[in-house]
């Protein structure tokens, strides 16, 4: 992966942050978080592993991604009021593997090869994956979503359930794109693929797909487009 916030030259070294701390970004090796954290810049490394909580301020590229509790990664407040500003920044979280068992907040764009989340999420830009596994525990929303495979399902686990009590599982996005799509409880403008399950709990604007379109009863799909027939 390519280091795009330091140098070959950079010397990278292990941090670990235990409790409760903070750190400037940076290019690290691996970097472990058991607590609170907060990052005060673009975080590089080859491992990114927090139990707890990390905001970083900046985006987060790493090849393997693991977050048990909450990751948020966002951009500061602008100093000047008034200061306008994109819907979607330029914060990004990229990475070859992604596993998350409880939330992750972006106000960009997340990309990984391997995308794996049992919890819930909030994504201003694009989620990206080759191979996607979502099991939503609360209220999700994603602007894209595109990938190969991708799985939307109700998310279960003893380590959860009592977290998202009372909020509904449902993910609602505006586009979702790939190969093969199986989604339940997803409120959707349009879902566009190869071969499609709608699952229950679902309500879809559009479906436009090639060769194969399955609909639960308890799913309403307002328009179906068979795009082999074009």
């Amino acid at each position: 992966m390519n280091n795009h916030f330091g140098s070959p030259l950079d010397k990278k070294n292990d941090i670990s942050i235990i409790g409760e701390g903070s750190s400037a970004g940076g290019v690290y090796d691996k970097v472990k978080v058991v607590g609170d954290s907060s990052f005060n810049d673009n975080l590089f490394c080859d491992q990114f592993k927090c139990t707890g909580t990390s905001v970083i301020y900046g985006s987060l590229e790493s090849t393997d991604i693991k977050i048990t509790g909450t990751l948020t990664l966002t951009e500061r407040a602008p100093v000047h009021e008034g200061e306008g500003g994109n819907p979607v920044s330029g914060v990004h979280a990229k990475a070859e593997k992604m596993k998350v068992v409880g939330e992750i907040h972006l106000s960009g764009d997340c990309q990984a090869e391997n995308f794996k989340l049992n919890g819930r999420f909030t994504i201003a830009g694009m989620l990206s994956a080759e191979q996607m596994t979502i099991r939503v525990m609360g209220p999700s929303e994603v602007r894209e979503i595109g990938g190969s495979i991708i799985s939307v399902k109700s998310g279960r686990g003893k380590l959860l359930e009592g977290l998202f009590t009372g909020n509904k599982p449902i993910l609602t996005a505006n586009l979702i794109e790939g190969d093969e799509i199986e989604l339940e409880n997803t409120v959707a403008e349009v879902v566009r693929g190869d071969k499609i399950k709608i699952g229950p709990g679902c309500r879809i604007g559009t479906v436009e797909y090639n060769s194969s379109l399955q609909i639960h009863s308890q799913s309403e799909v307002l328009i179906q487009r068979n795009r082999s027939l074009d």
